[in-house]
């Protein structure tokens, strides 16, 4: 009996040889497998990189945790379970559901399996190395994107390692009814959970998981920046961070009322006004998908009017079951909590404000009138204010946007189009600059380690300005708009991806920044002189353009449009149009 169980377990190890022999045989250089121990094999293929065409093994749709469907929707991530065999990772997987990939679906092609979203992007261009990671954490005011629309093909030009998960967004990702059922926040829990796959398996794909650097523009910036409060998060999951035009200061990134705003998307639903919590908690878990969405953008559409700061559903929420931030990061702040000893690298678009305004456009200023002198003298700021989450009650606030940022002359008779470059920085400094701001100050103040800032200048042939929808019924331009740093990082979509001669240099010049960052710690460029870390609240800071320079008043990025005279705005015939 014996000699027939050391025959059978030698067998046993003989066949798992052979096994793993033949995964190995099956690897090629364009077809590569990546075994990870305990859990199974990855087939994944390659492309190259845009410049020297060198070669990049990409690995894609790689799930790292159970799809969240059934009882599992709405809750915290259950990590993959190991597979037998090798899985195909030449494809990407599923992206989240939103309201651009699931709203035209029609009903008999929407099931669970549209939620089965929960997977990243791994990039390397040598899988037996050791180098160092970047990790992406992709914006789209957590209720659009998807680790697609991140491609590999500027960054993985160095000597680093490139991964993007996507996250449940949306409802699917943050609705929270403060329960145990829908305890909230299970999209930023995704992103915990893919940077502890990263420290479990990316030296598999020839990364270092002690050289992590997590970086993140828009509302992933947001997230990132709450994760370094979050007692749910291990230090050694990143050493660094790179925040893009936002921050957790931001008050629109929380949900100020999860379960009414809960409530309300279930009633768009269908469900009951009348329902107790236990079946609103029960029909929200039965919805489906589709309806979920459809119903999350009814109610944003219906309530951003009275302030980003009134809906939710799609936010960060404060304490709670999920256990992610006991408090806002503001107050964290004030009790002197956060991440210490991290690098930070972080900065904003010249006019990051303008996608702001077109918004700002959308709710009010059609309905109103630009014309309409009395509103613009009178109520014009307050209402900006107040749709923008400051609805400060003083009255200072509104004096000290008109002493600074405007041109007395045009308030007082309440000419719009003269307003118009004072509304885009007040936009800008109340949701983006302002806490980018206040992030690096507090960092600085508690942190040895080094602080860059910067803002980004150049304006290139291409814009991200309206996201490939049509901006013309706007009296202004994008200029330096949100996301257009974006275009010298990945070349997605493509549209913006052909670069011309002086946009692929800057590509190459912020590629250059952002990964040295990432390798040694300091950003460096052969074609940027020096990039000072910041000695106090105002900076020093780095202007990124076709000529790079280091300014002292980051202040000065408060008033960049008023005190440039740059023309955003189109024909004022336009004003006059939308009336």
């Amino acid at each position: 009996v014996k000699m027939q169980v050391i025959k059978k377990f030698n067998d046993i190890s003989w066949s798992k040889s052979v096994l793993y022999q033949l995964r190995r045989m099956s690897s090629t250089v364009e077809n590569p497998v990546v075994d990870l121990p305990g859990l199974g094999s990855l087939r994944g293929s390659t492309t190259t990189g845009a410049w020297t065409g060198r070669r990049i093994y990409q690995f894609l749709g790689v799930k790292y945790a159970e799809a969240p469907i059934g009882e599992r929707r709405f809750k915290a991530p259950v990590p993959i379970a190991p597979w037998e065999g090798v899985k195909d990772a030449t494809k990407y997987g599923t992206p989240p559901p939103s309201y651009n990939n699931i709203l035209t679906l029609p009903k008999e092609k929407v099931s669970s399996k549209l939620e089965d979203c929960i997977n990243l992007c791994v990039y390397s261009s040598d899988l037996s190395a050791s180098k160092p990671v970047m990790v992406y954490i992709h914006g789209g005011g957590f209720f659009t994107g998807s680790a697609a629309q991140h491609p590999p093909n500027y960054l993985l030009e160095k000597d680093i390692v490139l991964v993007v998960p996507q996250y449940r967004l949306g409802p699917l990702g943050f609705l929270s009814t403060m329960s145990d059922t829908i305890p909230g926040n299970a999209g930023a829990l995704d992103v915990i959970l893919a940077f502890e796959w990263v420290q479990k398996y990316i030296q598999h794909f020839g990364g270092d998981p002690k050289q992590v650097t997590a970086f993140a523009q828009s509302a992933g910036a947001t997230l990132l920046s709450a994760l370094t409060f979050s007692d749910l998060v291990r230090e050694d999951l990143f050493s660094k961070a790179i925040l893009s035009s936002s921050a957790s200061f931001a008050t629109w990134c929380y949900d100020h009322n999860c379960v009414s705003n809960a409530r309300d998307i279930a009633k768009r639903s269908g469900c009951s006004k009348q329902a107790s919590l236990d079946e609103v908690n029960d029909f929200l878990m039965k919805a489906d998908a589709k309806t979920l969405v459809a119903s999350h953008m009814s109610h944003m559409a219906a309530g951003t009017p009275n302030g980003i700061n009134t809906i939710g559903g799609h936010r960060i929420t404060v304490g709670g079951p999920s256990n992610l931030l006991a408090d806002t990061t503001f107050n964290l702040m004030r009790k002197g909590k956060g991440r210490r000893n991290l690098p930070l690298l972080a900065g904003i678009a010249k006019h990051d404000a303008t996608f702001l305004m077109t918004g700002l456009c959308d709710i009010f200023l059609h309905t109103v009138g630009y014309e309409n002198h009395k509103f613009n003298k009178f109520q014009l700021i307050d209402m900006i204010n107040k749709t923008l989450g400051s609805d400060e009650q003083t009255g200072a606030l509104a004096a000290l946007a008109t002493m600074t940022l405007f041109d007395i002359d045009a308030r007082t008779k309440g000419d719009f189009y003269a307003m118009l470059d004072g509304l885009f920085d007040l936009s800008g400094i109340l949701v983006i600059k302002g806490p980018v701001l206040r992030e690096v100050q507090y960092h600085l103040s508690r942190n040895k380690t080094p602080t860059y800032l910067y803002a980004f200048d150049y304006e290139g042939e291409h814009t991200r300005f309206g996201y490939g929808e049509d901006t013309s019924k706007y009296p202004f331009d994008g200029g330096v708009a949100h996301s257009d740093d974006n275009i010298y990082l990945f070349p997605w979509p493509k549209e913006v991806a052909k670069l011309n001669e002086e946009d692929n240099k800057i590509a190459k010049k912020m590629v250059d920044l952002w990964t040295s960052f990432a390798i040694n710690g300091v950003p460096t460029s052969p074609d940027v002189a020096s990039w000072p870390a910041m000695e106090n609240i105002a900076g020093p800071y780095l202007h990124i353009d076709k000529e790079c320079k280091v300014s002292d008043n980051y202040y000065d990025e408060f008033k960049v449009i008023g005190k440039e005279k740059r023309n955003l705005k189109r024909n004022k015939h336009l004003l006059l149009d939308a009336k």
